[in-house]
C-alpha cells in the first residue's frame, strides 16, 4: 500500500511538472490567429435559409431593398422593387408565415429581420398553396409598440408618405397604417403610328397610315389608403383579420397634338384626348390557423373585396367628330380557402384543400355605347398535396379539380378541368441544390373581356368583348440549379418554358371604314422560354458585393400575330459598405419582352442605370438616387404589333427613363419594454372591375 501511494505521488508530480513546462512554453509561443465565420447562406431540400448582416439591415429601407442587398441566388429584384424568381415568375412574400403585401414590406423594421427563408412549392398550409415563397422570420418581443414613417420624393413631381403603427399587448397585436401617393406628370402619353389595310367593296385593299403626334400632355393621380389589422396568436391558434380601404383619383389624363395621314386620304387635323378614372375599394382579408394536435392542423383564409369604378373619356378630332364614353361599375368578390393538414411523420404530410371564388360585376356604359352588363363567375375546387422529404430529396405532388360556372346576361357556361403541381428538389449538401417543377391549370377569363358592348374610341377604331369566352389551359415547367460554396460567392442557372392552349386573343376585324377589335378563341399556339445565369461575388470582408445576371427570352406567338422573337438581357450591380454609409451602382441593358399571351405586342425598353448613396443607423435611413442621369429626353418604352389588317407602333413618353433624382427617408422609434415587429398593416385593394378593356 505504501509503495502504491509512493508511485501515485510520483506520477502526480511528473504530470504537474509537465503541465508547468507546457504553460511556460505557451507564455512565450506566438499563436496564429484563427477566424471562424458563420455561414449566412444554406441550401436545403425543403427550404433555403439566408441570414442578413447588420450592415445590410441598416442600409435597407424596405423588405425588397433588403432582398436586393442580400442577393439571394433564387431571386431577382427589379429596379422598381418587384420580387420575382429568376425566370420572372411571381414570388409571394410572408412575414412570420402570414401573408404580406408591398405596404407590409415597406412598414417592416429591418433590424428585426432574423433570417429570410425561400421555398419552392411548400406544403406548409400557412403558405396557402403558393408556388414560390419568401418568408421573413422576425425577432420576437414581449410587449410594446413602434411607429415607422416612410416617405420619398422625386424631381418628377411624384411622392409618397406612409405611417405604420404597431401595439402589442399579451396575445393581441394591433396595427394601424395609412398612406398617400401623388403624381403630377406633364410628360406622359405617346406617339402612335398605325397602318390600316381595309378591304373595299370592289375587292381592292385600301392601305394607309395614320400617325398621332403628341405635342402636350398632363396627368394627375393621387391615392389615399387606411388599414387596420388585429392579430391574436398563441402556440396553437393564429387569427388575423385585416380591413382596409383604397381611394384612387385620376381627374386628368389628357394629351393633345395632330393627326397625319399618308397617303393623303384626309387632311391634317388637331386632336384632343382626355380620360378620367376614380376607384373606391373596401376589403377584408382573414387568416385563421388552428393546430389541432402534433399531426393535424386547419387553415382557413376568407376574403371579401368591393370596388366602385367610374371611368370617362373624351376624344375630339377636327373634322372627324367627338367621341365620349363613360362606364360605371360595381364589383364584388368573395374568396375562401380551407386546408386540412395531416403529418405522417417520416412518411411526409398531406394537405386536403377546398377553394371557392365568387365574382360579380355590374357595369353600365354610356356614350358611343349605351348598354349594361351583368356578369357572375363561380369557381369551386377540391385538391390534395402530398410532400415527402427523404434525406437530401424533397418531393411534392398535388392535383385537384376546378369547377367553373360563368354567367353573362343570357349566356351560361359550365366547365371542369384538373390542375397538377409537381416539384422535385435534390440538395446533396448545403452548398448545392437542383430543382425541377411542372404545373398545369386552367384560368377563367376576366369579366372585363366578356362585354358585347361596341365602344368607338376614335374615327377608325372600335372595340368589343366576347361573351362566349371559356377557360384556357396553361403548362409550365422548369429546372433550376443553385451553388453557394461560401458567404463570398453564389451562382444560379435556370431554364423554364410556358405553353398556353385554347387561348383568347385580340383580333382586328376590318370593314370598309375602320377596324373593330374583337376577342376570339382559340388563337394560335403560344409558347415562351426563359433561360440564364445569376452570380454574386463578395470581397473585402463582404464590404463590396458584385452581382451580374445574363438571361434570354424566346417567344412564339401564333395566329393572328405569327411572332417569333428572342432577346438577351444583362445587368450588373455593385454595393459598397463604409461604416454608416452605403454606395451602389446598377445597370440594366435594354429589355425586350411580350406583353402577355393575349396580344401580339413586343415591348422594347431603354437601358436603366442608377447611382445611390445612403446613410443609416437603427433609427434613421436616408437614400439619394440618381437614375438615368445622362438621358434628358422623355422617350420611354416602344411597343410594336403587326397583324393582317392592322399594325400599331407606339412610342411612349414618361418620367421613367428621364434623368431623375429621388430622396427617400425612414424614421422608426419604439416604445415599451420590447416590440414585436413585422407583418404591418398594409394598403388593401379591391376587386377588378368588369369594365370592357
Amino acid at each position: 500500500m505504501k509503495k502504491l501511494l509512493l508511485h501515485l505521488l510520483l506520477a502526480i508530480g511528473s504530470i504537474s511538472s509537465y503541465a508547468q513546462e507546457q504553460a511556460d512554453t505557451l507564455k512565450t509561443q506566438e499563436l496564429n490567429e484563427v477566424v471562424v465565420e458563420a455561414r449566412n447562406q444554406r441550401l436545403g431540400a425543403e427550404v433555403s435559409t439566408y441570414i442578413p448582416t447588420a450592415k445590410q439591415k441598416d442600409a435597407a429601407q424596405t423588405a425588397a431593398d433588403l432582398l436586393n442587398r442580400m442577393a439571394i441566388p433564387q431571386l431577382r429584384i427589379s429596379p422598381n422593387d418587384e420580387i420575382k424568381d429568376l425566370a420572372g415568375k411571381s414570388v409571394d412574400v410572408f412575414i412570420d408565415f402570414l401573408p404580406a403585401t408591398k405596404q407590409d414590406m415597406e412598414g417592416m423594421r429591418m433590424q428585426d429581420v432574423k433570417k429570410v427563408e425561400y421555398y419552392d412549392f411548400p406544403t406548409d398550409p400557412r403558405f396557402l398553396g403558393k408556388a414560390h415563397v419568401v418568408n421573413f422570420v422576425m425577432q420576437k418581443y414581449e410587449y410594446g409598440g413602434y411607429v415607422k414613417v416612410y416617405g420619398w420624393e422625386t424631381t418628377s413631381n411624384a411622392g409618397q408618405a406612409s405611417v405604420y403603427g404597431k401595439l402589442q399587448y399579451k396575445r393581441m397585436t394591433f396595427d394601424v397604417a395609412g398612406g398617400a401617393f401623388y403624381l403630377n406628370e406633364k410628360h406622359a402619353g405617346s406617339d402612335i403610328y398605325e397602318t390600316f389595310r381595309l378591304p373595299q367593296a370592289d375587292g381592292s385593299l385600301k392601305t394607309f397610315e395614320r400617325n398621332s403626334i403628341q405635342e402636350s400632355s398632363k396627368w394627375r393621380d393621387h391615392t389615399y389608403w387606411p388599414t387596420f389589422k388585429a392579430l391574436y396568436s398563441t402556440d396553437k391558434i393564429t387569427i388575423q383579420n385585416v380591413v382596409g380601404a383604397d381611394f384612387n383619383r385620376s381627374p386628368i389624363n389628357e394629351q393633345s397634338g395632330f393627326i397625319l395621314y399618308s397617303p393623303d386620304v384626309s387632311p391634317q387635323a388637331d386632336y384632343y384626348n382626355n380620360s378620367t378614372n376614380r376607384v373606391n375599394s373596401l376589403s377584408y382579408n382573414g387568416y385563421w390557423n388552428f393546430i389541432l394536435s402534433d399531426k393535424n392542423s386547419i387553415t382557413f383564409s376568407p376574403a371579401y373585396a368591393y370596388s366602385h369604378t367610374n371611368t370617362g373619356s373624351r376624344y375630339v378630332e377636327d373634322g372627324k367628330g367627338e367621341y365620349e364614353n363613360a362606364a360605371n361599375d360595381d364589383s364584388h368578390q368573395f374568396k375562401a380557402d380551407l386546408t386540412f393538414t395531416h403529418s405522417f411523420g417520416k412518411w411526409g404530410s398531406l394537405n386536403a384543400m377546398f377553394q371557392t371564388v365568387i365574382t360579380t360585376n355590374k357595369t353600365i356604359y354610356s356614350g358611343t355605347a349605351n348598354t349594361s352588363d351583368n356578369a357572375h363567375t363561380y369557381r369551386v375546387g377540391p385538391g390534395v398535396q402530398y410532400s415527402l422529404t427523404k434525406g437530401k430529396v424533397y418531393g411534392m405532388v398535388g392535383f385537384g379539380y376546378h369547377w367553373d360556372r360563368q354567367e353573362y346576361l343570357d349566356y351560361k357556361d359550365n366547365s371542369a378541368a384538373p390542375w397538377i403541381d409537381f416539384s422535385l428538389q435534390y440538395s446533396p449538401n448545403d452548398s448545392h441544390s437542383v430543382r425541377g417543377e411542372f404545373h398545369h391549370m386552367k384560368s377563367i377569363p376576366s369579366s372585363s373581356y366578356r362585354s358585347a358592348a361596341v365602344i368607338q374610341s376614335n374615327p377608325l377604331m372600335s372595340y368589343t368583348g366576347n361573351p362566349n369566352l371559356v377557360s384556357y389551359g396553361s403548362y409550365d415547367a422548369g429546372i433550376n440549379y443553385s451553388f453557394v460554396p461560401s458567404n463570398k460567392f453564389s451562382l444560379s442557372a435556370f431554364a423554364t418554358t410556358w405553353i398556353v392552349n385554347n387561348r383568347y386573343v385580340y383580333d382586328y376585324t376590318p370593314s370598309e371604314t375602320g377596324i373593330l377589335r374583337t376577342i376570339k378563341q382559340p388563337g394560335g399556339p403560344y409558347s415562351q422560354w426563359n433561360y440564364g445565369v445569376y452570380g454574386t461575388l463578395r470581397l473585402f470582408d463582404r464590404k463590396l458585393q458584385l452581382t451580374a445576371q445574363l438571361n434570354a427570352t424566346s417567344v412564339h406567338n401564333g395566329d393572328p400575330y405569327n411572332l417569333n422573337k428572342t432577346h438577351l438581357v444583362y445587368a450588373f450591380q455593385a454595393n459598397f459598405f463604409l461604416g454608416n454609409w452605403t454606395f451602389s451602382g446598377l445597370y440594366y441593358s435594354p429589355q425586350g419582352y411580350p406583353d402577355g399571351c393575349m396580344v401580339g405586342t413586343w415591348i422594347k425598353t431603354k437601358a436603366f442605370y442608377r447611382l445611390q448613396a445612403g446613410w443609416s443607423n437603427s433609427t434613421w435611413n436616408f437614400q439619394l438616387q440618381l437614375a438615368n442621369f445622362a438621358r434628358w429626353h422623355w422617350r420611354s418604352d416602344k411597343s410594336v404589333m403587326h397583324s393582317k389588317y392592322y399594325d400599331k407602333i407606339e412610342q411612349t413618353y414618361s418620367i421613367n427613363d428621364h434623368a431623375l433624382a429621388r430622396l427617400a427617408v425612414t424614421y422608426t422609434f419604439g416604445f415599451g419594454k420590447k416590440v414585436e415587429r413585422g407583418d404591418e398593416a398594409s394598403q388593401q385593394s379591391g376587386v377588378n372591375s368588369g369594365i370592357l378593356k
